[in-house]
């Protein structure tokens, strides 16, 4: 399938910079939802652990039906943006504004707050899903090249983690100046969402979607013939369910450590901690990341990280209440997950290119909508599920010292659900050789 413009040429820094620096908001945005706001409803404005569990889980999963359909929109867009890049642009406005309202408490425990809760978190995310599946999209309308895709990817994860660094130091320090009131919480994330916006208008005014196809490839085809197409994409299927995995074993990771400092290791700030030896590894790493995945490739190097993320989680049980221990342990898992976080993107984008050769039909955006729908699910199960076994631990965000069946509970999630999810992962990839048919698939479309 011919392409609008040189699809196969390399980007400039910039653009691989100012595509990255899309990630930068997602990902705060991600950290803020995955990390904090849990502890915020339960801990600020007291509500129910279990009311929050619900909250979390059927918000996300009404939303992420909204995923699929931002995904349609953007193949169906023709705009002299682009096809993504519009709804990225508007997408992010939105989100800013949205999200300026997440970190508030105006009601407190009561019907009001709930309601309020809800009807913020709601908005929050239909913002988010648009912003996040259009600029996802951008991956594979930027470039064809497989390579460059690896190494879009590898800028977004690396400026994301710097993103993520940035919140965990940040965060609590920030909060804790005005003594953990709603108020820290409303001046840190509230500053995040007046700059939300204006970072997304960088990304979009300098990328350019230039690997749009043309001729049969540019036709606007009805949603079902898509679907009936990814359907038939085997690869499609296990991109999904990788997607699914791998953000279960981000939200519990993540979610989890804040109780873990503020319970487990008995101070609320060894948050920033946890956070730094989160994203340090993938900070450093991701930029070696490239050559490795070139050379044994996609499926191979992550596989060969996963062993390395299954020994770090276990590493907890020496000593749970020690802080070097967590430390190491979690530097350990984040080095294994290196590999997958550089690849994953990428995958997406190839599924994309195989599907078109395979079928003739391109489907960008409800490829990359999907991914998105199938994290959103993650994400919202993984947060309700933290939410869920608190609340059947006994939990109560009023104490100071929780029971050691809690404690207990913390520590088991924070280790078994990610082995788990490893165990998940392994046995997708292991069925994913895209890798070695790819360069074949690539010359194919291009001769037709």
């Amino acid at each position: 399938m011919p392409f609008s413009s040189q699809p196969a040429g390399k980007l400039s820094t910039l653009t691989k910079f100012a595509f990255g620096m899309g990630d930068f908001w997602t990902s705060i945005g991600n950290i803020a939802m995955a990390t904090y706001l849990t502890m915020f409803y339960t801990d600020v404005v007291h509500l129910s652990a279990s009311m929050v569990a619900s909250m979390l889980l059927v918000v996300r999963l009404a939303v992420a039906f909204w995923d699929l359909s931002v995904g349609v929109l953007v193949d169906q867009t023709s705009s002299r943006w682009g096809k993504a890049r519009p709804w990225m642009l508007f997408g992010g406005i939105a989100y800013g504004v949205a999200f300026l309202f997440l970190f508030v408490d105006p009601f407190g425990d009561s019907l009001a707050g709930v309601i309020y809760a809800w009807a913020v978190y709601t908005v929050v995310n239909i913002a988010y899903s648009t912003v996040n599946v259009a600029y996802a999209s951008l991956t594979s309308l930027l470039t064809a090249d497989s390579a460059e895709k690896t190494q879009l990817n590898i800028y977004r994860m690396t400026i994301a983690n710097v993103a993520a660094m940035l919140v965990y130091v940040l965060a609590m320090p920030v909060i804790n100046l005005f003594g953990g009131s709603a108020l820290g919480w409303s001046v840190f994330f509230g500053v995040i969402a007046v700059m939300i916006p204006f970072g997304y208008w960088f990304t979009f005014a300098n990328t350019r979607e230039r690997a749009v196809a043309s001729g049969n490839g540019a036709v606007r085809r009805p949603v079902r013939e898509h679907f009936r197409a990814l359907a038939r994409n085997r690869y499609w299927w296990l991109t999904l369910g990788l997607n699914f995995s791998l953000w279960i074993y981000n939200g519990i990771a993540n979610g989890m450590a804040a109780y873990i400092a503020k319970y487990v290791l008995g101070n609320s700030n060894l948050t920033s901690v946890i956070g730094l030896a989160t994203v340090i590894p993938l900070i450093i790493g991701l930029p070696f990341a490239g050559p490795l995945v070139a050379r044994f490739g996609k499926r191979n190097s992550s596989l060969a990280g996963l062993a390395l993320v299954a020994a770090g989680s276990l590493l907890v049980f020496v000593d749970p209440t020690n802080l070097w221990v967590f430390f190491i342990s979690i530097i350990v898992r984040m080095v294994g997950i290196v590999p997958m976080n550089a690849a994953l993107n990428a995958m997406s984008g190839d599924v994309v290119e195989y599907g078109e050769w395979k079928t003739g039909v391109r489907s960008d955006g409800i490829v990359f909508s999907s991914s998105s729908f199938s994290m959103k699910v993650a994400m919202g199960v993984s947060s309700a599920a933290i939410a869920w076994v608190l609340g059947a631990s006994g939990y109560d965000g009023t104490a100071a010292v929780q029971t050691q069946t809690t404690i207990d509970a913390m520590v088991n999630t924070f280790v078994w659900v990610p082995v788990a999810m490893v165990v998940v992962m392994a046995m997708l990839l292991l069925c994913y050789d895209l890798d070695k048919r790819l360069a074949d698939i690539t010359d194919g479309a291009a001769q037709r």
